[in-house]
């Protein structure tokens, strides 16, 4: 037998070591966002010089968009449009 190095996993095949360390979307960690809940992240840090309640209506506009009911993206419509009109 031949002897092996601590930590040197170069003996084993790929099906073992993607067993033993899991590469890509196989890799423990937390789950990507969806769709919408990133538009709403990108929304709100964007670049742009969006303070406070500018910044929230930005992300609520970005939800509405992923919203599959009418009525929900006119309510976050709606709110966004007050908050746009807020100063902070």
């Amino acid at each position: 037998m031949t002897d092996i190095i601590p930590n040197d996993l170069s003996h084993m095949s790929d099906e073992d070591f993607n067993a033993l360390c899991p590469q890509g979307h196989h890799a423990p960690g937390p789950e990507p966002l969806s769709p919408a809940a990133q538009a709403v992240l990108d929304a709100y840090y964007c670049e742009k010089p969006l303070v406070g309640s500018k910044r929230i209506a930005a992300a609520l506009c970005a939800a509405a968009v992923y919203s599959y009911c009418p009525m929900d993206r006119q309510r976050l419509a709606a709110i966004a449009t007050e908050l746009e009109g807020v100063n902070g």
